[in-house]
């Protein structure tokens, strides 16, 4: 049987759809997965029992010296070479962002294997004030030089990962958005504005995914002191349970108190079906991305997140009109299909959804002609699937 390794530090791996199509065709193909990394949220039951999990091998950024660290990495080698070379002949390793490419390369350094390397978050020294991140970018550009083939999202994410790495001139890109597959909704009559106490005269808008600063969250629920539209209701959802004391909560549960028009869903959804239904329910989608210095990964990284926001994607398969922020691609996709709107600052969003709600039919078609001419992924992961095919029969 043909095996292929997948190393990834992340634990939601299984939120990223463009991963997940990625397995699910790769066992379609025959392959088995040896999957390197550390206990997982959100797994398919599908795809459970299909993976073999294996530790996560290598988890150091400068290890030392001494006669207990170097017998601790000895052993940790010969683990991997055991599994990968003697017990099932691994040709190549898929590895997800800088940590996952580092342990790539430091496995290279014993087995003759391929590297392709899916990059999400993009890492630029210059943003990072931890000794050990900076030291993880040196190792993810000194590894750079090994990778075979890059999976990443656009054409302007592929400029930003090319100038803070050393790739060699032959390696290969592809662009694949982190995007789901074409998906019917199965539906189960599922009653958003009944389990939600929503009025039904209300128009539902979503935000869907991490509270960080970087999502505009703080400015989003400020505006429900003063220019909120009382002809929407804002549904937050999340995975993430805050805690009671969390500043952001405490403010969301003032607001609950005062009977404004904002609910939140807090909710784990672990089959994909049952959220995109649950999405399905909702108008209107939210998709900000606002730049800062203090959350990890939000610099440039999320200055240019472009098609590397399964959130937009998936919004756009279920045909749900969006307000992004005004970054590059966001803008030229708007002004080429009118998905939505884009808006520079927060304050600007209820504006934007009296717009969308004037043209609301138009844009909810101009959706699904984005997703189907722009992001759906298949025929790029089919491409990916032969490449690897190659890669193995060589």
């Amino acid at each position: 049987m043909k095996t292929i390794a997948i190393v990834t530090p992340k634990i939601d791996t299984f939120s990223n759809p463009t991963l997940i199509l990625l397995i699910e065709k790769l066992l379609a193909e025959g392959y088995k997965i040896l999957f390197f990394g550390f206990e997982q949220l959100f797994i398919p039951e599908e795809l459970k029992d299909k993976l073999i999990f294996c530790g996560f091998p290598f988890n150091f950024y400068k290890s030392g010296k001494s006669p207990k660290n170097i017998a601790k990495i000895l052993k940790q080698y010969y683990q991997v070479y055991k599994v990968l070379k003697i017990e099932n002949k691994v040709k190549t390793i898929i590895c997800v962002d800088p940590m996952g490419l580092v342990i790539a390369g430091r496995i290279k350094k014993l087995i003759n294997v391929k590297i392709i390397y899916a990059s999400f978050e993009i890492f630029f020294e210059e943003e990072f004030h931890i000794q050990k991140k900076k030291i993880l970018k040196k190792l993810e550009r000194k590894y750079s030089r090994k990778v075979d083939l890059v999976i990443i999202q656009d054409g302007r994410r592929e400029k930003l990962l090319r100038q803070v790495n050393d790739f060699k001139d032959d390696t290969r890109f592809l662009h694949i958005p982190v995007s789901p597959k074409q998906m019917d909704i199965s539906s189960t009559g599922y009653d958003i504005y009944k389990e939600m106490n929503i009025p039904r005269d209300k128009r539902i808008v979503v935000y869907s995914g991490t509270l960080q600063d970087w999502s505009g969250i703080h400015e989003l629920i400020n505006l429900f002191q003063d220019i909120w539209n009382n002809d929407f209701w804002l549904v937050l959802h999340t995975h993430h349970i805050m805690e009671d004391k969390d500043e952001l909560k405490i403010k969301i549960d003032n607001l609950k108190k005062s009977n404004c028009n904002i609910s939140c869903h807090n909710k784990p959804f672990y089959n994909y079906n049952e959220y995109i239904e649950f999405l399905s329910k909702c108008h209107i989608g939210i998709a900000t991305y606002f730049p800062n210095t203090t959350d990890v990964f939000a610099g440039k990284n999320i200055e240019e997140i472009g098609l590397s926001s399964g959130k937009f994607s998936t919004y756009m398969m279920l045909g749900i009109p969006t307000i992004t922020t005004s970054n590059s691609i966001y803008k030229e996709l708007n002004n080429k299909y009118r998905f939505g709107e884009t808006i520079d600052i927060m304050n600007e969003l209820p504006q934007a959804l009296i717009r969308i709600e004037n043209d609301f039919d138009a844009k909810v078609k101009a959706c699904k002609s984005l997703f189907k001419n722009e992001l759906e992924p298949e025929s790029r992961i089919s491409n990916l699937i032969n490449y690897i095919v190659n890669l193995n029969a060589n």
